[in-house]
């Protein structure tokens, strides 16, 4: 059966041409509309699959007007615009659109967004999510991307929650995350996690695997900030005998290692626009070329995503490709900061006690409640990660079987008082230079090896060098 489609353009020679192109690709136009009242008529005469959909029409509703009608139809959409600056993306994003396109486009591209709409689409209705609400905290401070998805059954219908090891919480905002967990893992959903740094996305990311058929195959993991650029495709895809200077032997990519399995791009927001185009390809494609190969070679692999960027911002200025965020934004998971969910420390900081204590052979088992106190009312611009580390610290440091006092890194202060009585809320990008900051004065500026910067940051050194650079620190900046 033809996919029937409709365009939404007000610029006949455009419409033109997308029908022809919609036409040699096997596609049925429906119909073409000039504007929203002609495009009403058109769908309740002969409803289509999915609308083509510029946003700046003649006469006086827009296209995003008609996208509100649509998304009450459920209707899926694609939009179609000459300007994709940030106004115009935040006004389409409220409408949750299936993919977005930029005039002008090539022949392939038009066909590759609708490949793309499709997916998604079908996804979300194999996934029982409606589509046009969101899930996300407003009042995160990453900026809250559309989860474009609720669970339609009530929770007390849903069987008991799985084990989800590693990742402790009972607030309302982790009791999300394991729902949408649990609902997505058996699938081959693409998953896309967003979140601070140290908010636990690759925990996340692993649980997602071990809750899926694939948790017997391999899970490959994939920092994109810390491969070195001229490195970063022969990491992924591998690279034949002499195909470039210095590769003395066949190497297999991580692709293929994670063939069967799940592979996870952590950082995916840094990686290289050429190789953005190259990922879009093995999603579309599910296959594969090493450097210097013969031929293409067929993976079967499960992506999961993580960043801490805001995407939307990185595509208006250029950084991140509107289609490959479409086509890994099918299932958002949003990890809200530890400072936003504060009930779980004591959780956390119990569990975490155990898991050191068990390791070091202690037995502290209990925290006074003066540094619970402290613990409570710290900012934690380093979130679970930093807690962690700073339990770890405090169990190997107490003399008896309760932590006594906690020692906080200096200077890191949530709220500055000004002059005239104000306060000034610290944006998580200064909170967290201060405390690498912090930990290199106390660690005379060595970044890695034992007493290093990234031993105490539970970070690998490259990661912290990537984040060093990022953030304006120099190796030898003094305080």
């Amino acid at each position: 059966m033809e996919e029937k489609i409709m365009i939404v353009e007000d610029e006949l020679i455009v419409a033109g041409d997308i029908r022809l192109t919609l036409e040699r690709a096997g596609y049925k136009v429906s119909g073409v509309a000039r504007s929203v009242h002609r495009a009403l008529e058109l769908i309740d005469a002969d409803r289509p699959d999915l609308v083509l959909l510029d946003i700046y029409l003649k006469g006086d509703q827009t296209g995003i007007d008609l996208a509100v009608e649509l998304n009450k139809s459920n209707i899926p959409f694609v939009y179609l615009s000459a300007n994709c600056n940030r106004q115009v993306l935040e006004a389409a994003k409220v409408t949750q659109p299936y993919g977005f396109i930029v005039k002008p486009f090539r022949e392939k591209d038009l066909l590759v967004t609708l490949d793309i709409a499709r997916y998604r689409y079908e996804h979300h209705r194999v996934l029982k999510v409606k589509p046009g609400v969101s899930t996300s905290s407003n009042d995160m401070r990453l900026p809250a991307l559309p989860v474009q998805g609720v669970i339609e059954e009530p929770v007390s219908e849903l069987p008991p929650l799985p084990n989800f090891e590693g990742i402790i919480g009972n607030s309302a905002a982790m009791l999300r995350v394991f729902e949408l967990m649990r609902q997505v893992a058996p699938l081959d959903t693409s998953v896309l996690i967003l979140g601070e740094t140290g908010t636990g996305k690759e925990g996340v990311a692993n649980c997602v695997h071990n809750l899926s058929q694939r948790k017997a195959k391999p899970f490959v993991k994939v920092n994109c900030a810390a491969l070195p650029t001229h490195l970063i495709e022969s990491e992924l895809f591998g690279h034949e005998k002499g195909a470039f200077t210095g590769a003395l032997e066949k190497r297999i990519g991580k692709f293929e290692r994670a063939d069967g399995g799940t592979i996870f791009l952590d950082e995916i927001g840094d990686m290289p626009a050429d190789l953005q185009v190259k990922l879009l390809r093995v999603l579309q494609e599910k296959e594969i070329e090493r450097i210097g190969g013969n031929g293409p070679i067929k993976v079967n692999v499960r992506i999961i995503a993580a960043t801490n960027r805001n995407l939307e911002k990185e595509i208006a200025e250029g950084r991140f490709r509107l289609d490959l965020y479409y086509r890994l934004h099918v299932f958002p998971i949003l990890l809200s900061s530890l400072r936003e969910r504060k009930d779980d420390i004591p959780l956390l900081v119990c569990h975490f006690m155990r898991l050191y204590s068990a390791a070091t052979g202690k037995q502290v088992r209990d925290i006074a409640p003066a540094a619970m106190k402290q613990l409570m009312e710290y900012s934690w611009p380093g979130n679970v990660r930093e807690l962690q580390n700073l339990i770890e610290r405090s169990v190997l440091l107490a003399r008896e079987t309760t932590i006594r006092e906690v020692v906080l890194p200096i200077g890191t202060k949530k709220e500055v008082t000004t002059p005239n009585g104000d306060t000034d809320i610290k944006t998580i990008v200064e909170l967290e230079r201060e405390h690498i900051l912090t930990v290199l004065k106390k660690c005379n500026h060595k970044i890695s090896g034992p007493g290093g910067a990234a031993e105490l940051l539970n970070l690998p050194p490259s990661t912290l060098a990537s984040k060093m650079k990022k953030l304006g620190i120099v190796k030898r900046h003094t305080l």
